[in-house]
């Protein structure tokens, strides 16, 4: 059963779903999450004053902006240890967006083959930040070992204008194909392409962007998160956070 994202938005999305020109797939989903959900997560909401820069050139363009704690599964291969200081809500959700079920259904749903989560992390943005068009590094020559097949960007703001909502280009860079219309309860995804030109205007004075990176990958055999007690009681990253909180 899936509990937090709301099934039907994503069914009733989507008829307005989007190929390309260059071939790739990608579309929004508004109200993504269930009200009460979203507004418990919004609430919630990580510090983002404790979030870390970046800024530097990747993919084809600049990229800055602010991000906190994440999983990538090149690094992490599905241990999340490391993020088990998230409010109950959040790890709840991690939790569903990593299940067979929701995988299946959202694959099913975007046409995008996948079947493992490849990356999870919250992002933050405000005055002066910006993502330049840019492709991931899943389409790069040094794409690693899980390339993903599906990203996604969740978004939660509690305004629901589209200021500082993800762009796709055309192949030119330039050309703007389609913009995030909200920054309150929406997901927008797209197939990870080598012409999957994507970023977001600089952001003006007063405006905020809180969001959520979700990539997906297609693994055999698939990759889940580790919940055992045994990885648990056994993982050596969660026994150095322990030490650092007893250290402060």
């Amino acid at each position: 059963m899936i509990e937090y994202f709301d099934a039907n938005s994503i069914e009733t999305a989507k008829k307005d779903f989007r190929i390309a020109p260059s071939g790739f797939r990608y579309g929004f989903i508004p109200d993504v999450f269930k009200e009460e959900v979203y507004r418990e997560l919004v609430a919630t909401f990580p510090d983002v004053r404790q979030f870390k820069l970046v800024d530097k050139m990747s993919g084809g363009g600049r990229k800055r902006f602010y991000i906190a704690p994440h999983y990538d599964v090149s690094k992490n291969f599905g241990c999340w240890c490391h993020l088990r200081f998230f409010p109950a809500i959040w790890q709840k959700v991690l939790q569903e967006s990593t299940s067979p079920e929701f995988i299946s259904f959202f694959s099913d749903a975007t046409g995008v083959k996948c079947n493992s989560l490849t990356a999870f992390g919250h992002t933050y943005g405000n005055e002066g930040c910006v993502q330049e068009p840019h492709i991931d590094g899943a389409v790069r020559e040094d794409r690693g070992e899980y390339p993903s097949t599906l990203a996604t960007l969740l978004y939660f703001n509690e305004r629901p204008d589209n200021t500082g909502g993800t762009c796709v280009y055309a192949a030119d860079r330039k050309t703007v194909l389609f913009q995030a219309p909200s920054m309150r309860n929406g997901m927008f995804f797209f197939e990870q392409h080598p012409y999957a030109w994507h970023g977001f205007p600089m952001m003006p004075p007063g405006a905020e962007r809180r969001l959520v990176s979700l990539a997906y990958g297609l693994e055999e055999p698939s990759i889940r998160l580790k919940n055992s007690l045994f990885h648990r009681l056994t993982c050596i990253p969660s026994y150095k956070k322990a030490i650092k909180k007893l250290i402060r």
